[in-house]
């Protein structure tokens, strides 16, 4: 096993945390917003600069990492939406009633987008911006609203222009560091996932824990696909996505791996699950370094091809496996061989050794690209009482306007732009994510005013504008991974500037005051026509089933179509993890009762186990195709897929149970029949189908 040195492990954690997707997105836009700032300077006054700035600060928002075809058609969009609610907002400032509306307007806007998912909410956030600031201005004749309007939208073209240009010069290392992030977050997962070797963990606990590494993995993994499967692959290109595949294929056999953890965990002896975990580690260590060696020129290639642990491992296993242990730990072995060998050609294609001309399956890879729903359809099917989006737009636009009518009423005390972004930037559709950004919101913001007391009696003007740079930059950054430091940066930054433009302004307690209106304004109004998550709990059960299903299907075909399968995979695990995301947030809902969480959980870790059984099927029947004959494995896979099916119909009534069969227990059946073993573990699917449709049906049962 190899054991990285303390003089070795240091720099890695240094790689891991500097070299991240978001901090080079965060450089990015602060490059680009130093740019147009000091272009500005250069050719006007201070405060013309300033204008020009807020269009480049508010058309930076979208700029988040994502494939190059849809950065164009995002900067338009903005653009004109954002110069328009800026232009609406200057016209609207002389009149409460008109401003009002137009606060209104925008947040329910901001609200219903929601319904196009995630990726719309950088729009509402750049839209607040542009309002916010569009407040902040000075009042004027209709020609000088215009001629903000035009140096606001000149900054946010020119900011567009520069981000497409980096976009194009960086398109591939772009694409390397989503896998770089894709392999960083399987890393952890196989380090969450060692532990489901230690006896000394609780089961639940172990489970529960991989599920919750298990569920950031999908989320990076799918933001890889997103970049790296979209567009003509040529050949730059091809390496990514034969990298991706290779990561794939590894993950897979991991997860079959797992199918046969808890017979290991009862019957395998400590020496031989320690040999596992270790090796289980060492792989964690090969895809850490190689995700370093994607995007760090002077990392080194790990070397995955661990003969020495699987030596041990083989040693452990001839002296101290019992009889009953020897099948499941030789599927186990088989499983991460396979692993290790796809580890091997995922280093290849990194160190670039591998052929250029990498042979793609006869996949449509563009099948797996998430996308949006930009159908109007989708919007309207909202605009219903019941709809949890048009609910949020309510509590919304009712919190904003609160907001903005204390604004009017104390004016010497409140600063509406302020109590206004508070608001939209912390409240969210459902509870437990607007507590926890609230949460963030409050910390961050004291401790980024404490940290500017501090700076703003020792900064000269110069560097006192680079640092406001550097927030910008690190606000961005870390808006969608840590909110804590992005409110952190940006009360920086808009504390020093407000003191760079007017030094005897420095107003540190006004915006501790208003952010805590906001955040109270914010949670208060979550309790108004709620969307509590757990009313949607059912109908994710019901969607995992039947995804489920689909899986199944595939898996237990005697030939599965590689394409059919890879789909119905994918859409299992991704309802799985979704279902998984809900449930860790519920803890944070009024009214849950642990019996529910509790049976929620134990759903999960029925699932993932049947996932892993099912995933492990078809390494079973390729490993061992020369010890069962193809008729017969045709006649075992075509029963069980039959009976799996009728199982998982959220009806487990309808169906006898199998014959009762004990994970322990085994014993009873003869193993060392490749035949006898694959029965086995179809049996085992069988079960796990009944029982992940039962603990399904309780979920869906109202208390």
């Amino acid at each position: 096993m190899f054991v990285p040195s303390a003089s070795l492990a240091l720099p890695r954690r240094a790689a891991r945390l500097f070299f991240r997707h978001h901090i080079e997105n965060g450089m990015a836009v602060a490059a680009c917003l130093a740019i147009v700032g000091v272009a500005a300077g250069a050719f006007f006054d201070i405060e013309t600069a300033v204008l020009v700035g807020t269009g480049a600060l508010c058309v930076s928002v979208v700029d988040q990492p994502g494939p190059l075809p849809g950065k164009l058609p995002v900067f338009v969009v903005t653009i004109i939406a954002t110069g328009a609610i800026s232009l609406l907002a200057g016209f609207a400032g002389g009149s409460v009633w008109q401003l009002a509306s137009v606060i209104a307007v925008m947040s329910a806007g901001f609200a219903l987008a929601t319904a196009y998912g995630r990726t719309a909410l950088v729009f509402g956030i750049a839209g607040v911006l542009s309002l916010v600031l569009g407040m902040a201005g000075p009042l004027g004749s209709p020609a000088e609203v215009l001629q903000h309007g035009a140096l606001f939208v000149a900054g946010a073209t020119g900011y567009a222009v520069l981000a497409l240009i980096g976009a194009r010069l960086f398109d591939d290392r772009n694409r390397r560091m989503f896998l770089n992030e894709a392999l960083l977050a399987f890393a952890r997962y196989l380090h969450v996932r060692a532990e489901l070797y230690d006896p000394a963990t609780p089961m639940p606990t172990a489970l529960r824990d991989v599920i919750e590494a298990h569920g950031a993995w999908m989320e990076k993994l799918q933001a890889a696909r997103n970049a790296i499967f979209a567009g003509r692959p040529n050949l730059k290109r091809r390496r990514w996505i034969g990298g991706m595949l290779a990561l794939l294929d590894i993950y897979e056999a991991v997860l079959a791996s797992d199918a046969d953890w808890e017979t290991l965990r009862q019957t395998a002896s400590h020496v031989v699950l320690a040999q596992f975990a270790a090796l289980t580690r060492d792989l964690a260590h090969d895809i850490e370094g190689l995700a370093l060696a994607l995007v760090v020129p002077t990392a080194a290639i790990p070397d995955s091809r661990h003969t020495a642990a699987l030596k041990a491992l083989d040693t452990a296993f001839a002296a101290n496996a019992p009889t009953e242990a020897r099948a499941s730990l030789r599927s186990t072995r088989d499983a991460i061989v396979v692993a290790i060998r796809h580890v091997r050609l995922l280093t290849d294609i990194v160190a670039g050794s591998a052929d250029r001309a990498i042979a793609l399956p006869d996949v449509n890879l563009t099948a797996f690209v998430q996308t949006t729903d930009t159908r109007l359809a989708t919007l309207l099917g909202h605009l219903t009482p019941t709809s949890p989006v048009m609910r949020y737009a309510v509590r919304l636009t009712l919190a904003m306007l609160v907001g903005y009518a204390l604004t009017v009423a104390l004016p010497h005390y409140v600063h509406g732009g302020w109590v206004l972004l508070t608001i939209a930037l912390i409240m969210r559709a459902n509870f437990a994510v607007t507590r926890q950004r609230r949460n963030d919101r409050i910390v961050g913001t004291l401790i980024g005013c404490a940290a500017a007391a501090v700076l703003v009696p020792l900064l000269p003007p110069t560097a006192a504008l680079v640092l406001i740079i550097v927030a910008a930059g690190i606000a961005h950054a870390y808006a969608v991974v840590d909110y804590r430091v992005a409110s952190f940066a940006a009360s920086v930054m808009a504390l020093l500037l407000i003191h760079m433009l007017d030094p005897t302004e420095f107003l540190l307690a006004d915006r501790v005051v208003d952010t805590l209106i906001g955040a109270g304004l914010s949670v208060a109004f979550s309790y108004l026509l709620p969307s509590w998550e757990w009313r949607d709990v059912p109908r994710l059960a019901s969607r995992l089933i039947d995804a489920d299903r689909g899986f199944a299907a595939e898996a237990l075909a005697s030939a599965p179509v590689d394409q059919r399968y890879r789909l119905a995979r994918k859409r299992a695990l991704d309802s799985f993890t979704i279902l998984a995301t809900t449930t860790r947030r519920l803890s944070s809902e009024p009214g849950v009762r642990q019996r529910q969480l509790a049976g929620l959980n134990a759903l999960l870790s029925a699932n993932y186990i049947l996932a892993s059984d099912l995933a492990s099927v078809q390494g079973l029947l390729q490993a061992r195709r020369h010890e069962i004959r193809p008729d017969d494995a045709r006649a075992a896979l075509d029963a069980a897929r039959t009976r799996a099916l009728e199982f998982l119909t959220l009806k487990p009534e309808t169906t006898p149970a199998p014959a009762r069969l004990r994970r322990r227990g085994w014993t009873e059946m003869p193993t060392s029949h490749a035949l006898t073993f694959l029965g086995r573990r179809l049996r085992h699917i069988e079960h796990m189908a009944q029982r992940v449709t039962t603990l399904a049906a309780r979920v869906n049962q109202p208390d």
